[in-house]
């Protein structure tokens, strides 16, 4: 039977692939790694949710599970990354968001996810990038033909949104240490 086309995890599957690249978990672990980072300030992620993107996950072939048992406790399920998952997980995070309203949420999380995971390099590369692309989108709006007046407004809206954020960029790049 041919394989079914497989979607992008989207957001908070990320984000879980992200969070098992720290080692295997099972869901409630995973829970309290995420709100530990402050996640649910972005993604709420609760245990009935979290299982739905890791059977989505482990259905792409991107996660894989295991029974553990202890004691008398009912079995659980730990999970962990394929090599397909740990790669969609560091290729993630190493890409800048491509649209300026996702820097409000997924770049957030990919900067907690580097803190969590220990790479201020990365986080550096991840913080210039996105800079860049920024920098870029608003370029490409500075160069558009006037249009219509509805167009006139809403780019002069999207091209203060991208200063603010560049200005926000270029203040967090300033203060990132990374070591030599």
């Amino acid at each position: 039977m041919p394989r079914k086309a497989r979607s992008e995890p989207g957001p908070a599957g990320f984000a879980l692939l992200a969070a098992l690249l720290s080692g295997p978990a099972h869901g409630y672990e995973l829970v309290a790694r995420l709100r530990r980072l402050g996640v649910d300030e972005v993604f709420p992620l609760e245990p009935p949710t979290l299982y739905g993107y890791l059977h989505a996950l482990e259905a792409a072939g991107l996660v894989s599970w295991q029974e553990e048992r202890r004691g008398s406790r009912p079995p659980r399920k730990v999970f962990e990354l394929t090599a397909e998952g740990r790669g969609a997980a560091e290729t993630w995070l190493a890409a800048p968001v491509p649209r300026l309203r996702q820097v409000r949420q997924e770049f957030l999380l990919k900067l907690a996810l580097l803190d969590d995971l220990g790479r201020p390099r990365a986080r550096a590369r991840l913080i210039a990038d996105q800079l860049t692309a920024c920098r870029a989108y608003l370029e490409q709006l500075r160069t558009l033909s006037p249009g219509t007046p509805i167009a006139l407004l809403s780019r002069g809206a999207r091209a203060s949104a991208a200063e603010a954020t560049i200005t926000w960029l270029e203040t967090l790049h300033n203060t990132v240490e990374v070591p030599a």
